[in-house]
């Protein structure tokens, strides 16, 4: 079976033929493609770029894992086996909206990722907007809603992190906004009640199933009758760094067990994110 990864974060450090190895790794156990999750631009300070980081990552944050991401592209060309998308992580983007998405565009990036966390995560250990940048929510409503027009101008999916139990009007209303692109919203929106909601209501709605592990185990019955439920609009995604394919296969691996339907399963790891990616069947 072919696997797809909708989730992968672009931190690295060491050498091109070292992540290579990691590449080879995910081949052999079945994966073809992933969307990796590129933040090409970002400030110069290191705590600020921290800041908007959940504090489970802040250990990949280094000052070579940054400078990685500038370039992508070296990476995502270099001889292998998977087929890399590489997603533009708007979060620390302001200004120029416009004109940076469509040179972003040109360069290569199909797709846009926003961490939209507007006030303080504590429980994630995001400062989050107000705090990093100084600004309103409603502010960070505008500027987000800016990337994600220019986005869809582009014809690019989104990827936008969000808790919908704090954001959920504002991003229905994107969603609902932008009919012609499609949305991933991760981890479950923080909420299958909020989520169901847009995945009800909207057609081009999706979300995955990243970091979720711990949850599904602890409460198995209510998330395996969500998925069975939503199982044509569910992606997968691992939340792993680029260079750790061993969470990528364990992830898999728990998905797997914790389902017990191939045909879900094969949805959850194939058939969706095609659907998702709009990529004809013949060339998955």
């Amino acid at each position: 079976m072919k696997y797809y990864d909708a989730h992968i974060h672009f931190f690295y450090q060491g050498s091109l033929s070292e992540l290579k190895h990691a590449f080879d790794y995910l081949g052999k156990i079945g994966f073809v493609g992933m969307n990796v999750l590129v933040i090409a631009e970002f400030p110069t300070e290191i705590n600020t770029y921290l800041k908007m980081i959940p504090g489970a990552y802040h250990h990949n944050v280094t000052r070579e894992a940054i400078e990685n991401q500038k370039d992508p592209f070296s990476v995502i060309y270099s001889p292998h086996r998977l087929k890399m998308v590489p997603f533009l992580d708007a979060r620390f983007i302001e200004n120029n909206i416009e004109e940076k998405i469509k040179m972003y565009r040109q360069k290569g990036f199909i797709g846009v990722k926003l961490l939209y966390v507007p006030e303080e995560d504590t429980v994630l250990r995001i400062g989050g907007m107000e705090k990093t940048f100084r600004r309103t929510c409603k502010q960070s409503e505008k500027i987000t809603s800016m990337i994600i027009e220019n986005a869809s101008s582009q014809g690019m999916p989104i990827l936008i992190h969000a808790d919908l139990r704090k954001y959920g009007n504002f991003i229905a209303e994107m969603i609902e906004s932008f009919p012609k692109i499609n949305f991933n919203i991760p981890h479950f929106g923080f909420s299958r009640k909020a989520i169901s909601s847009l995945l009800d209501k909207y057609p081009n709605c999706y979300t995955d199933m990243a970091s979720l592990e711990s949850f599904m185990e602890k409460d198995p019955v209510p998330y395996k009758s969500f998925i069975q439920q939503y199982q044509d609009r569910i992606l997968f995604g691992s939340d792993a760094v680029i260079g750790q394919p061993e969470i990528v296969q364990s992830t898999l691996h728990f998905i797997h067990r914790f389902l017990e339907d191939t045909e879900i399963f094969d949805k959850l790891v194939h058939r969706n994110y095609i659907n998702y990616m709009n990529l004809p069947e013949s060339r998955s």
